[in-house]
């Protein structure tokens, strides 16, 4: 059994040898720069405001209409028509494609022949009769206040309405509708501010088939550890913590639906800005559900599509107000408060950002709402903003940048590779520092057999899943070309290390036998016997003298040297920073920092509790430990070499298996070298990690207060400085 782990071990290690070999000669592009003089690059403008059409106010007093008053939502039909949600004047306000007034939904006659009013509606929502099943076109209006859904044909007549459907789990205070959203079937899906269950499905007739999308409750720290000491009484009586309502929603023409929210509360806008960079869907202020619920949103990008990301706090994070879907699957979200506009691509690519807050001509002082809007053709993209003069309409026309790049995305998503690529180079010329761009160059690169420069484009962008498939391609041309050299090679380097092991496990016994004083090659071939005889191992170590400081430092240094080289040496797909990040000395002052805290909790805790070790064998004991783990952190870079990402966990295998290794021996190692029963070698040990954390805690208040006290020595020597001068 021993000799065929060490069989399996030499192969791996003889595969990890020609991927070195290989990775030398595959991976020897270099990696796109981002910035020129250190400064980022500027994205152009993809959007331009109309100033032809600034002010919405002033087409709706030219028609003899009122201004807007607390205006919520502004959505357009697939003639361009605009409707507005005008809430304090209680009515829809209706304006064709070219901005000027047409009607005003606010009053009509139901099916009782009765005069009804709309009272404070939030939300509306047109049909696109190209788009339904059945070919119908209607209007949805939130009639907030009255709590129903009130719908009107295409020439503003009344049709139906749809009050709170007939259901226990649905009281009346949930069905408060302020934005709604129909796919194609005619299903209906109602965001409430009152309903904290998430999004309310109706069917097209209206009855209620349940709920979606449900938002995860939130609990602070302290408020977890004080229900535990709460009796169900006082649990009850305690302010109860409820989801994030959603605030707005839209749907796709494939019937998807995209939900908003945002919040005001710490913790919840804590949450969010932690989903900036682990890309978590839990708390992310937008999502894409089916129309079961399921959160089906790709976030492919660097970070979470949710808006802003360079923030500094959670205090900071994007409130997302709207969103709105453009062409080629491209969406938008609306930041009220940047009033600032974030589109991305079906895949949560950032294509662009434009707009901030302002009063010169683009910007908005208090966007409120937005829609797609299809002019002869062309997406603009209209903003509802309340301005200090009044509510206005700004509308942005895409630019030539724009339209380039929802070019290439409409080849791209109609597999038209080798147009795309003409595209995407348009796009490079005018930003260099376009992401998708190189992704895209090297997705068409990569479907036309070009894997080597689809791998130069792609790295450029630190893609790496195309990356893979292009590694995969080359891989198998040079495993093809040179399989007997390979065989070859790894049967030399099995033997070569069967005859190592063979030669170390000769001399450890030969040496066992030898009186007096061993020598340096001697003490460092010794933890070939002790990682494999632990029990054995650590008491020679101690007892018989078989090891030594200086070969303790060895591997120690051995071990450091490993990680640095696991930091620098990982493959492309594994690490796509390269070196970069990379600090040998940051490295060896990681290493000895852990094993000193190690070494020092362990002396000061065994002592007292009656440990036979001195702080010398301890460091020795833990030196010795560390012995399998360069082998394993060796092996797993050089796979890292050979795998692609859909490999890797094989990688991430070999790397956590020589960390288990040396964690069980650094156990084994304290209880042979303090002669602890396990019980006790266990308690030692969670001890001995305590004592670290307590050991690290007192020495960064430490280290912070000597810095307060030099910064206030500085500040009083600079103050007398000044009142001298």
């Amino acid at each position: 059994m021993k000799k065929l782990t060490k069989v399996l071990i030499l192969v791996i290690v003889a595969v990890m040898l020609f991927g070195t070999v290989y990775s030398s000669a595959a991976n020897t592009y270099d990696t796109y720069t981002y910035s020129i003089d250190g400064e980022p690059l500027m994205s152009p403008t993809a959007y331009s405001a109309l100033d032809d059409f600034d002010a919405i106010d002033m087409n709706l007093a030219a028609s003899g209409v009122p201004s807007l008053k607390t205006a919520n939502d502004i959505v357009a039909d697939e003639k361009g028509n605009l409707y507005i949600a005008d809430s304090d004047h209680n009515r829809i306000v209706v304006l064709n494609k070219y901005y000027e007034y047409v009607t005003s939904l606010s009053s009509y006659v139901d099916e009782n022949n009765k005069e009804q009013t709309l009272k404070n509606p939030k939300g509306v929502f047109v049909t696109d009769p190209n788009k339904t099943a059945d070919g119908e076109s209607f209007i949805y209006v939130c009639d907030t206040d009255n709590f129903q859904v009130v719908i009107f044909d295409r020439d503003y007549n009344y049709v139906r309405t749809i009050e709170k459907p007939d259901s226990p789990i649905l009281t009346k205070d949930a069905f408060t509708p302020t934005s709604i959203a129909v796919d194609i079937y005619g299903r209906i899906f109602i965001v409430s501010t009152s309903c904290y269950e998430g999004v309310i499905v109706l069917s097209s007739e209206g009855d209620f088939t349940g709920f979606i999308g449900a938002q995860k409750v939130t609990f602070s720290l302290i408020q977890m550890i004080w229900r535990r000491f709460q009796t169900k009484e006082q649990r009850e009586a305690s302010v109860k913590n409820i989801a994030v309502a959603y605030n707005n929603i839209t749907v796709d023409e494939d019937g998807f639906i995209y939900v908003t929210s945002n919040t005001t509360k710490q913790e919840e806008m804590m949450n969010q800005y932690k989903a900036i960079k682990s890309k978590s869907s839990t708390y992310s202020p937008v999502k894409k559900l089916n129309s079961q619920g399921t959160e089906i949103m790709k976030r492919n990008g660097f970070f979470d599509p949710g808006g802003e990301v360079a923030i500094l706090g959670s205090s900071q994070v994007s409130q997302i107000t709207d969103v709105s879907v453009g062409n080629e699957g491209s969406w938008t979200i609306l930041d009220k408060s940047r009033s600032r506009m974030f589109t991305y691509d079906q895949n949560g690519n950032l294509l662009f950002a434009f707009g901030n807050s302002g009063d010169q001509l683009g910007n908005g002082i208090d966007f409120v709402a937005m829609t797609y809007q299809v002019v002869d053709g062309e997406y603009r993209l209209v903003l509802l903003d309340n301005s200090s003069s009044g509510y206005k309409i700004t509308v942005y026309s895409p630019t030539s940048y724009c339209d380039t790049i929802m070019a290439a995305l409409h080849n791209q998503n109609e597999n038209n590779y080798s147009q795309s690529i003409y595209f995407w180079q348009d796009v490079l010329t005018q930003n260099n520092n376009f992401d998708l761009a190189y992704i895209g160059i090297g997705k068409a690169l990569y479907s036309q057999g070009k894997y080597e420069e689809a791998q130069e484009m792609l790295s450029s962008a630190y893609e790496t899943e195309y990356y893979s498939k292009a590694f995969i391609q080359i891989r198998n041309g040079i495993v093809a070309k040179w399989l007997l050299p390979l065989v070859i090679l790894i049967i030399a380097v099995i033997v070569l290390f069967l005859k190592f092991l063979g030669y170390a496990k000769r001399k450890n016994k030969a040496t066992s036998l030898k009186v007096g004083r061993k020598t340096y090659w001697e003490e460092l071939l010794y933890a070939f016997h002790l990682v494999f005889h632990p029990f054995d191992g650590f008491w020679d170590l101690k007892h018989e003298k078989r090891g030594s400081v200086r070969a303790a430092t060895t591997i120690l240094a051995i071990a450091t040297v490993s990680l640095f080289y696991q930091s620098i040496g990982k493959g492309y797909t594994f690490n796509t920073r390269g070196a970069d990040d990379a600090n040998i000395f940051l490295t060896i002052g990681l290493v000895a920092a852990v094993v000193l805290l190690f070494c020092v909790s362990n002396w000061c805790l065994t002592t007292l509790f009656e440990g036979e070790g001195s702080f010398r064998d301890i460091y020795i004991a833990t030196g010795y430990s560390l012995a399998p783990l360069p082998i394993f952190l060796i092996v797993s870079t050089l796979l890292s070499n050979v795998l692609t990402i859909t490999e890797g966990s094989i990688v991430n295998l070999v790397s956590s298996l020589g960390f288990v290794w040396v964690g069980l021996l650094l156990f084994f190692g304290v209880l042979v070298t303090h002669d602890y029963s396990i019980g006790k070698n266990f308690i030692t040990v969670l001890g001995t990690i305590v004592a670290m954390l307590i050991i690290l805690f007192v020495i960064v208040l430490f280290a912070s207060l000597v810095v307060q006290m030099v910064t206030f020595i500085i500040a009083i020597f600079s103050e007398i400085g000044n009142r001298i001068a």
